[in-house]
């Protein structure tokens, strides 16, 4: 169970639901949903907590199936947001997207979501997740947009904890020992240790099969003077193993 607020007596499922009530916008808030266990969280208490809200799924199209299944069966309000053009496609005229330059998040997640006239935006961040997260506060501004983050404290035991105790249904991937759910092809899980992105590319064949094909058109049009001329790469399988790497 939650351990109680020594200040205020409350705990972290209280005050998150006062936290909501207390900086809703009158036009209603936005809400980031992309089916993983921090969003349904979100997700409930701004239900309990009698808010108005909207939720937007922004489907990149590298989604895990399972995933997709989870939210059309579960969450069937969620309104579902695309990008103009395919990850594929933008490959081949944006470049490869590392760990550092991330442009496939903007372009799949943040972009689509641009025309929705809700600037008050709720998203399930929590502080324990990385330094960058920790770093930020609470309420935070992302250009026009006020950002709300009511699980910004909760450790991951914590959400856990609610959702078996309000008996909310999560994807499956979870009990199949997945940690993260979100893009198959994302370049944060390309470093020296392949054990999870081996295990993306035997469940996902076919993303990886197309992330390939998209790669190699780029190579062979773009790349492959520049990675010889550096001396990175001599050949697109070189090329391809760097990327894996996140070299």
């Amino acid at each position: 169970m939650q351990q109680l607020n020594l200040i205020t007596g409350q705990t972290k499922t209280e005050i998150a639901i006062e936290f909501l009530r207390e900086n809703m916008p009158y036009d209603g808030y936005f809400l980031g949903f992309s089916g993983g266990k921090d969003s349904i969280v979100l997700y409930d208490l701004a239900v309990k907590s009698g808010v108005n809200f909207k939720a937007y799924y922004s489907a990149t199209g590298i989604d895990p199936p399972e995933v997709i299944r989870f939210i059309r069966s579960n969450y069937p309000d969620v309104e579902w947001l695309r990008p103009k053009t395919s990850f594929w496609a933008a490959i081949k005229k944006k470049g490869f997207p590392t760990r550092v330059t991330r442009w496939c998040c903007d372009y799949l997640k943040k972009d689509p979501s641009k025309k929705i006239p809700l600037d008050h935006r709720l998203m399930g961040l929590r502080r324990e997740e990385s330094r960058t997260r920790a770093s930020r506060p609470q309420i935070d501004k992302f250009r026009k947009f006020m950002i709300y983050k009511p699980i910004f404290h909760w450790l991951e035991w914590e959400i856990w904890e609610y959702i078996d105790r309000n008996g909310i249904d999560y994807c499956s991937l979870y009990d199949e020992g997945f940690s993260r759910i979100g893009c198959v092809c994302c370049p944060f899980l390309c470093r020296k240790n392949q054990t999870q992105l081996n295990r993306a590319k035997e469940r996902w064949p076919t993303y990886f099969k197309a992330l390939e094909h998209a790669m190699s058109e780029l190579y062979y049009n773009k790349e492959w003077y520049r990675q010889k001329s550096q001396g990175r790469a001599y050949t697109f399988d070189e090329f391809m193993a760097n990327w894996y790497k996140g070299i």
